[in-house]
Parts: C-alpha cells; structure tokens; sequence
C-alpha cells in the first residue's frame, strides 16, 4: 500500500547495453590510476537521464508513469553512439566528467516531451537546453585534476559504441555516504501499450 505522505528521490533516464558499460568501465578504471580527487560513477549505475524529478510523493508514481507509458507508444527504438569527453561546466572548473550521447536529436525530442507531459502534474520544464550525456564522475576537488586532465586528452574524440533505447525506466535515487544507489521502479518498453513494475 502506497504511503501517501512518503517521498522519493526519482529520476527518469534510459540503460545502456552491457558491451557498452564494459568499455566505459574499462576507461574509468584507467582514468581512476590518476589518483584525481574524484568519485566515480559504478558501471552498474551508468544511465542516460532524461528528466529528473527530484523528491515526489509515492502516490504520484501511477501519474508519472502513465505520461512514460503514454510517451514510449509514440516511439520505435533507435540507436544512440556514446562519444566524446566534456566537462560542466568546462574543464577549467569542472565539477562533472561525462561522455557525450549522440543520436540525431532524439533523446532531446523525449525529453521535451516529458517536460510537457510532466508539467500538469507540477513538475517544472527544464529551463536549460537538454544535452544528453553519461556521468562519468564527480570531481570533489582539483587535486591531481591536471594530472587526470592530460590523460583525457587520448580519449577526448573515442567511440565507445551503439546502444539500443528501447524502454524509458523510472528510477528511485538513494543517496548513501558511499554514493548514490539507484532502483529501477518501473520500465516502459519503447512501442508497447503498457509498462511494468521492477
């Protein structure tokens, strides 16, 4: 039973393919030999976020993913390339790395339509143009962060692959001492009539 007076801490975002994580992982263990103050992003938690939603009430779920279900029947899956390195916001004063997403404009067409779809139930729209991209890590601190710097610049153009969007997920965001710890709470599989709890 839905505790109406509970909140949580919720994202909406897209997973990406296994082969993909993999290589990813395989540059941040590298990039992590810097020793730079940062704190890395754990290869289980590698996502795409479309719209955060910061705390909502438990009784609003059903709401939420009625608009994510609404939104995933309008749209065949299709591939998104993960490239490029940047930083936010710049490496001069970076506070995130991430690797760019690149797909024709279609991850920023969803996200638009969350924000509308989303706006009834008193979610404010992004006032910042979207840019998909894949956190790879938090900087803490500039310590050793011109060490981690002069190492980027090998990979700063590299393709880490293709992967297939082909379901939107509503994740729960716990945030711990160690690092945040995310739960799949529902999924919606791209073209289908309806999602599923996880």
């Amino acid at each position: 039973m839905v505790d109406e007076r509970k909140h949580i801490r919720a994202f909406i975002a897209v997973d990406l393919d296994p082969a993909v994580t993999e290589r990813i992982g395989a540059l941040q263990a590298e990039l992590a030999k810097m020793r730079a103050d940062v704190r890395w992003v754990g290869n289980d938690n590698l996502h795409v976020t479309l719209k955060f939603l910061g705390p909502i009430p438990e009784a609003d779920i059903p709401s939420i993913t009625e608009v994510m279900g609404n939104i995933a029947r309008r749209h065949a899956p299709w591939k998104i390339e993960l490239q490029g390195l940047g930083a936010f916001p710049s490496f001069r004063r970076p506070r995130v790395l991430w690797l760019g997403v690149h797909d024709g404009g279609k991850l920023c067409e969803v996200a638009h339509e969350l924000d509308e779809g989303l706006l009834p139930l008193g979610f404010a729209a992004e006032q910042r143009p979207f840019q998909p991209h894949l956190t790879l890590c938090r900087v803490r601190s500039l310590r050793r962060w011109e060490v981690l710097e002069k190492e980027l610049k090998a990979h700063l153009e590299e393709s880490f692959g293709e992967s297939v969007v082909d379901e939107f997920i509503l994740y729960r965001s716990d945030l711990r001492p160690t690092g945040a710890i995310y739960t799949p709470l529902w999924k919606t599989h791209l073209g289908e009539t309806k999602g599923e709890e996880t």
